[in-house]
Formats: C-alpha cells, sequence, structure tokens
C-alpha cells in the first residue's frame, strides 16, 4: 500500500535521495527543509509517515507522537529518525525507529513496509495473560537479571505496551517474537528496560546524601589509604559524577589521593552516555551556578563533565542479581561508601536481601550505603546501623562511631520475614515511618511546619494556594493590572496535623518524586480510612492515569469533582484524561475550569497552550505559552512545578521557551 510520507531533513541532497528512494517503492512523498515549517505541514499534509534527518539539536523536539485529524477520527503519525548522533537513539524511545548513518537503506525500506502493514497502536488497557507474562519474565530474567513475578506483573505490562505502541504493534505474542529477533541489532531489549526501570535521575539527587559523604572525608589526614566509592545502578552517569565531585570539594588534595568512583550498570546504552559525560539542561536542575561553572563546560544547551572529574569515575558493566565473576569485582571490596538508590525495588525480596547481604561485606568497618527514599524498610537483620541526616537516610557497618551531624532516629519498624506480601498494619506502619522522617525535597535547610491554607508544598512556593489543594479557596480572576487579587485568608492558629495530613504529604512527596508505587500504597491506606478525601484521590487519579487506567482515572476525577467542584487539580486531571482521549473540546473546558479557579496553575495552562498548537490555533496557542512564562517568571529556578513530573521552574522554563520558538 503506498503511504504519504512527509520528510523533514535541512540536508537538501540527502533530501532528495531520499525521496527518489522512497518514489521508486512506490511512495508518495513531500519535503520540508525548515524546522518551523514542519508542525503546520504535519496538520495540513496528514502524512502516514513522518522521517526526520535533521541536525541533532533539533530532532528532539519534533520526534514526538504526532496525531492528525481525519474524517474518520484522530490517527497517529509513526515517527523514523535518521541521524549520526547515535547518543539520541536511547532518548528517542516513543519513534518507531531510529536508523544511524551511513544509512541502512533495507532497513528503512523494511520499516516503511512495516508502517504500512501495522494500522493501529495497542490498547493501553489490555490484559497479558499468565502464560505470556512468564515467557516475557524468562526472556528478560535470562537477558538482564531483571526479574517480573505475579507481583510487579502490571509494571511489566506497561512497559510492553510502550514499547509495542511505539513499534505499532498490536499483540504481545508478535512483540515477544520481535523482541527476541531484534533484541540485539535494534536494541530492543535496552529499550525495553529503559520502560521497565525508572532511569530518571539528574546531579546531587538526594543532595543530603552527598552532604554526609563531603563530612565523612573532610579534613581527612593526608595518607596512602585508597578511597574507593562503588555506584551500584548508575545509570547514565550524574550519580558517580556526582560523588567525584563531591570528594574533590571535601578533599582540597584530591589530586594527590587515590580516589576511584566504581560505577556499574546492567544497560551498556547507559553507560555508554555516561562515559560520554554530555547532559542537558534536566540533568542539572538542582545544580549550582558555582557547581556548573566548575565542573561543566558549556556547549549549546549541553553541559559537558570535565576531564578532571572524568578520571575518577571508572564505568563498567555489572549485574547485580547475580554472582559476581566479572573483572570489577575484583575491586568490589573494602569499600568507603556504596550508593544503590531506587535499584532494588527491581528485584525479588530474596533476591533484594542477597544484595544487601553482599553490599554489607562489601564495605569496610564504618562504611556508607546510601538507599534510595522508598528503600528504607529493606534492611533486616543485617551488620548496618540506620542514620539520619537532615531529611534522609543512609546506613553505616556497625562498628563505627555516628557520622558528624547525624542523629540516630527511632527504630524502623520490623518487616516480617515470611512472605512477599505485607499486611495492612504493616503497611499503615511503613506508611507512618516514611511520612515521620520527611524525606529530602532539595531544600538546604528544613522547612517550617505549615498551616493547612500555607503556600505550596512541595510545589512552587508563592503566594498562590497549595496546588494539590488542602483545603483552599478558588482564586478571584484577575485585576485590571493582570494580578491576581489575594483570596482573604482565615486567621484561625496553627494546629499539630492530623495523622491523615502526614500521610498525604508523604503520598505527595513520593509522588513529586515519581516514586508511584510506594505513593499509590499510601494512598490506598489513607482513603480506606478516609474514602471521600479529594486530595488523596487526584493524587491517585494521576498515578491510575500514568499506569495506563484511563477509564479508571476518569472515574476517579469525576469522584473528585462531585466532592469538591472548586478543586482546580481535578478539573486538571480530568482535561489530561480526556486530552489523551483525543476528545479536545472537552479537554480545552476542562481546562479553562482549572484556571478560572486558580488564574497562576500552570500546568493546565501549559496542556492549553499546546492543545491550541495541536489545533492549529497559533495566537491563542502562543498567548497561553507566553502566559504561562509571564506567571513562571515570578518564581525561583530551582523551585518545583507542581505536576510538572518534577520539572524545575528553570526547565519548564526552557520548554516553554523552545515551545513559543517553534512557533512564533
Amino acid at each position: 500500500m503506498p503511504l504519504q510520507i512527509l520528510i523533514i531533513s535541512d540536508n537538501e541532497s540527502f533530501t532528495t535521495y531520499l525521496g527518489e528512494l522512497l518514489q521508486r517503492a512506490g511512495h508518495l512523498t513531500r519535503c520540508v527543509a525548515q524546522e518551523k515549517e514542519a508542525f503546520p505541514a504535519i496538520r495540513r499534509q496528514k502524512p502516514d509517515l513522518i522521517i526526520l534527518a535533521l541536525e541533532a539539536s533539533k530532532i528532539a523536539s519534533l520526534a514526538i507522537e504526532h496525531r492528525v485529524q481525519t474524517p474518520s477520527g484522530p490517527r497517529s503519525v509513526p515517527v523514523i529518525v535518521i541521524s549520526e548522533c547515535l547518543r539520541l537513539e536511547a532518548e528517542l524511545l516513543q519513534v518507531f525507529d531510529f536508523i544511524g548513518k551511513p544509512l541502512d537503506v533495507k532497513r528503512l525500506l523494511d520499516d516503511v513496509n512495516a508502517v504500512a502493514l501495522r494500522n493501529g497502536v495497542p490498547p493501553q488497557d489490555q490484559e497479558l495473560d499468565g502464560r505470556l507474562a512468564a515467557a516475557f519474565s524468562r526472556h528478560i530474567l535470562s537477558h538482564s537479571g531483571l526479574h517480573f513475578d505475579r507481583r510487579n506483573q502490571p509494571a511489566l505490562t506497561r512497559g510492553l505496551l510502550k514499547r509495542m505502541a511505539a513499534l505499532r504493534l498490536t499483540d504481545f505474542k508478535e512483540y515477544l517474537q520481535y523482541l527476541k529477533e531484534h533484541g540485539e541489532d535494534r536494541h530492543e531489549l535496552q529499550k525495553l528496560l529503559q520502560f521497565l526501570t525508572v532511569g530518571e535521575t539528574y546531579f546531587y539527587r538526594y543532595p543530603a546524601h552527598f552532604d554526609v559523604l563531603k563530612e565523612r572525608f573532610a579534613g581527612l589526614p593526608a595518607s596512602g589509604a585508597p578511597i574507593r566509592v562503588w555506584s551500584a545502578g548508575c545509570s547514565t552517569g550524574e550519580e558517580p559524577y556526582s560523588i567525584a565531585m563531591a570528594l574533590m570539594e571535601a578533599l582540597p588534595d584530591w589530586r594527590e589521593r587515590d580516589i576511584r568512583i566504581i560505577a556499574t550498570d546492567i544497560n551498556n546504552r547507559s553507560l555508554k552516555r555516561a562515559r560520554e559525560g554530555v547532559y542537558s539542561p534536566w540533568s542539572m536542575r538542582i545544580t549550582t551556578p558555582e557547581q556548573c561553572a566548575r565542573y561543566f563546560r558549556r556547549v549549546g544547551e549541553s553541559f559537558l563533565i570535565r576531564d578532571e572529574v572524568k578520571q575518577l569515575v571508572q564505568f563498567s558493566h555489572l549485574n547485580l542479581s547475580v554472582p559476581c565473576r566479572e573483572t570489577v569485582c575484583d575491586e568490589l571490596r573494602d569499600l568507603d561508601a556504596i550508593f544503590c538508590r531506587n535499584v532494588l525495588i527491581y528485584f525479588t525480596p530474596e533476591t533484594a536481601a542477597g544484595m544487601l547481604e553482599r553490599f554489607t561485606a562489601a564495605l569496610q568497618p564504618a562504611g556508607l550505603l546510601f538507599l534510595g527514599h522508598s528503600e528504607t524498610l529493606l534492611q533486616r537483620g543485617l551488620d548496618l546501623e540506620l542514620r539520619r541526616k537532615e531529611r534522609s537516610f543512609y546506613y553505616v557497618k556497625s562498628g563505627s562511631a555516628a557520622a558528624p551531624g547525624a542523629t540516630p532516629p527511632p527504630p524502623p519498624p520490623q518487616v516480617a520475614d515470611d512472605g512477599d506480601a505485607l499486611t495492612d498494619e504493616q503497611r499503615r506502619l511503613a506508611a507512618a515511618w516514611l511520612s515521620e522522617q520527611k524525606p529530602w525535597q532539595g531544600d538546604d535547610e528544613p522547612r517550617p511546619a505549615e498551616s493547612a491554607d500555607s503556600a505550596d508544598s512541595p510545589g512552587l512556593p508563592s503566594p498562590r494556594p497549595s496546588p494539590v489543594g488542602r483545603g483552599r479557596e478558588p482564586q478571584p480572576p484577575p485585576d485590571s493590572e493582570g494580578a491576581p487579587k489575594a483570596p482573604a485568608r482565615s486567621e484561625a492558629p496553627p494546629h499539630a496535623p492530623a495523622p491523615e495530613d502526614d500521610l498525604l504529604q508523604a503520598a505527595r512527596e513520593l509522588f513529586d518524586r515519581e516514586e508511584f508505587d510506594p505513593a499509590l500504597e499510601i494512598l490506598e491506606l489513607l482513603l480506606r480510612r478516609t474514602p471521600d478525601l479529594p486530595d488523596a484521590l487526584v493524587l491517585k487519579g494521576f498515578i491510575l492515569a500514568g499506569k495506563g487506567a484511563l477509564e479508571q482515572a476518569l472515574a476517579t476525577s469525576e469522584r473528585v469533582l462531585a466532592l469538591n467542584d472548586l478543586l482546580p487539580e481535578g478539573y486538571f486531571l480530568k482535561g489530561v484524561l480526556l486530552d489523551a482521549a483525543d476528545r479536545l473540546d472537552e479537554a480545552a473546558r476542562e481546562y479553562r475550569k482549572a484556571l478560572l479557579l486558580d488564574h497562576d496553575f500552570i500546568m493546565p495552562r501549559f496542556h492549553m497552550g499546546r492543545l491550541h498548537l495541536r489545533q492549529g490555533r497559533i495566537a491563542e496557542g502562543t498567548r497561553e505559552i507566553r502566559n504561562s512564562i509571564r506567571i513562571l517568571s515570578r518564581c525561583g529556578d530551582h523551585e518545583t512545578v507542581p505536576f510538572s513530573g518534577g520539572l524545575t521552574r528553570a526547565v519548564c522554563m526552557l520548554q516553554l521557551q523552545n515551545t513559543l520558538a517553534r512557533v512564533a
């Protein structure tokens, strides 16, 4: 079947070559040379396939899921990227295919034929039967060490459906065959793994951990003793490079010392990017200007790690779940510290317990172990002592003195060893423990306790009420100067938060860190106690939407608005869900309701602007984007934008400006 193919390329000779190649294969082609012409061309021409062959810096903004409105309804347009910038492949996981240069002509023509045959995308709510789930689990386990049993089958299903949607495969059995055939030559296994694990990271994530590391080594007498730190599950390198920077700050004579950070990961493509040491502003979102200047070199929009930092880090491939037989394993002993954060959650309890035993054995006395905030209850009967530093946690191998500035917290609740599932009482104790400890949010100082009508926590700490609506009043419309009038505030005396408030705050903090499963556990516990709590239901709705349970999330949004029809987040949640279902006019109405209630709520305004642009209403879209920039300019660079997926003000501003630049 001949396809209508839109070629977007800034290389005239390559465009001509591609056009002739595809026309000989029986397809119709049109070409666009300028980036800003791309979106209008997609809306106007309604292609069956888009081929991007642009300068690397221009690809990411265009390599998104494009949808066009046709007489038979909305249709998703697949995208093929052709580029010599191979590191982009690991980032562009939603495109149909990424082909490096020099061009593999057979692969391109095979892709085009596959697009012609694959007419749809899989429903994101379809079930994976137990037999196929076991087949996928065996294949992934044998090639990666990650284990997906019945308990975490929903996470496996979500990851499979995302890759199937990119490839336009609608049958799990067909995708399993594709995975087996192209796991290596097209890096399909690595692409799938990036959906099965949370690879999101950034420099100095959980800053208190690096403060502890610096305190441990600050003022260390000059000696010949080597310093060894292991970053286990290093992803794309932000963590081990942050460790190196912390040691450089703690030790003025670091050049004269024997320092090595051993960084390991199972994902070879992540390791490649880590060795390259090239990062976007997204990875720098809590890095200070002084740290940027000292440890990075700015080239355009990219940040390059300086060689003096790189030389302290050694990257190696390692599967944590199996006995250590790699060459690097000889170095994993007598370690001063181990960072293994947000990694153990991807393994069975038995495997995780074995890994913790190996970590403990690999530490020297007084060695430090840093886990993720959602992993603080994993330590069971090991030779480790829990320590608290401000709003974060870490472990010290027993027999050591407490680290400077650290105070031991109350003992955590004990989790029974028999069986995987936790009882309701154990979940309640775990949630209470987590909320009591107040995990780190990125501030330098602990925040004071807030009253029910205080400013944002954990979102934008601006004059507007909390983005998650704790008893908030609707915002009045703007005055004649364009600024929103301040709502009247009650003078109620401060009071101690109820246990429900503590649990809700803990869930919010986990939600903002994108640790959705532990957040959902706390929300479910809270909703068993108080079923009609709108703020908890809003967070649950967003998590359900992220898991692909769109109908359930939509029902949750309706319930929220039935309980509180003045809650802007409820209308925003409903708008996002309608938007995802291509019910664009209905989505726009919900976004408008959210903005009528809260004029300064950034995300519905941003979504409204993008919705206008998708529908070709350029003037309305640019107006909303400009208004978003104006509102966002009042906030500090490192403040988090509520419901943005953890974006800081600086990164969100960059996205808004890039969006505006493409259409202005």
